[in-house]
């Protein structure tokens, strides 16, 4: 943690030429507490600030896309580039059939992916350096001592977590594996698929975490306290990923239970690494390891799966194991032990 000696010198502000004329530093009539500044207030509340954040987030997201598909429609009228490929498959879709629209993208699923998270971390910094007056470090995403040790524990708790949900469903033979699969689609190279995959988990990990974690938790908490921060940033969090595809109550319910143990982390080390340790973990392990659908959304995974059809309620179905009984299982399982943990033998225990 920093000294309240660094915080403080953080406050100091930046001497004028005046100021350094006159001998920067020096008390302004004698008294020391003048050079001190007062943290600037956020314009709105927290819950209004919420609010905003979440559907400015959509609405810029929306106007940014048809400036590019208006640029972009430029420059093939001018016969600067090619039109993609897709651009037919995708205007004979209807905009709310996301299983099509994914399938058709799919080549370029990856770069989306990171793109949109270069969007959210720009979104939410502009976000939060105009309205709430902070900076993005603020948020938790300081690269302070042992910021990796906690990004590795979350990772290694989530491919813990899932790998007893995949061991489970192989035992009640709900899943079977019938070999290894080539890992990216055909004509890509293995290795860059798998980079490609890591970059963009990755990045799904630090955007996804840094809205629902970082922003939506922490100014919430800062108005309703722990609790209803928690639940009502985890259900935010769940009800957004009720637009994938394949998703249902379970799915949404499961949903909310994961994005409750990202909280938990979140409030146990007051960073975001380790919640994005867990995010980036669960989605690659998930979708590349165990190569099952992540969220509704099917990708090439190392493993040959085969699912049971007669027990998709255990293992998802088409959304995957976070819509299935065997997750609900598992989180609330861990949900007991961290109880446990807190009210019994952890509640002996000295905090760190």
């Amino acid at each position: 943690m920093e000294s309240p000696e660094h915080d403080r010198a953080e406050r100091l502000p930046v001497p004028t030429d005046a100021g350094a004329a006159a001998g920067a530093g020096a008390p302004v009539n004698g008294d020391p507490a003048a050079l001190i500044q007062p943290p600037r207030e956020p314009l709105f509340g927290a819950y209004l600030s919420v609010f905003l954040y979440i559907v400015g987030y959509f609405v810029v997201g929306v106007v940014l896309s048809l400036m590019l598909a208006m640029a972009g429609g430029l420059l093939v009228g001018f016969g600067v580039v090619q039109m993609p490929p897709i651009e037919e498959e995708l205007a004979a879709i209807g905009p709310m059939d996301i299983e099509a629209i994914l399938k058709v993208v799919e080549p370029y699923l990856l770069h989306l992916v990171i793109a949109s998270g270069l969007y959210t971390i720009l979104y939410t910094w502009a976000f939060v350096r105009v309205l709430d007056r902070r900076r993005l470090r603020d948020l938790g995403l300081r690269f302070r001592r042992g910021w990796f040790g906690n990004f590795a524990k979350g990772a290694a708790l989530a491919i813990l977590i899932l790998g007893a949900i995949f061991a489970f469903s192989l035992a009640v033979g709900s899943i079977r594996v019938e070999g290894f699969a080539r890992a990216a689609p055909d004509g890509v190279s293995i290795l860059v698929y798998f980079i490609g995959a890591l970059l963009a988990f990755l990045s799904v990990g630090v955007y996804e975490e840094l809205m629902f974690r970082g922003y939506v938790l922490q100014r919430l908490n800062d108005r309703a306290g722990k609790t209803v921060s928690i639940v009502v940033s985890s259900a935010i969090f769940a009800v957004l990923h009720g637009f994938n595809p394949g998703a249902d109550v379970f799915g949404i319910v499961n949903t909310i239970g994961i994005g409750v143990i990202l909280c938990v982390l979140y409030f146990r080390t007051g960073s975001l690494w380790m919640p994005i340790g867990f995010h980036t973990a669960w989605n690659f392990s998930l979708g590349y390891l165990y190569s099952l659908p992540v969220s509704g959304i099917p990708l090439y995974g190392v493993l040959d799966v085969v699912e049971v059809e007669e027990s998709s309620r255990l293992t998802g179905g088409s959304y995957g194991p976070e819509a299935g009984l065997a997750c609900t299982i598992a989180l609330a399982v861990w949900g007991a032990w961290l109880i446990w943990k807190r009210t019994g033998r952890g509640s002996t225990e000295g905090h760190s």
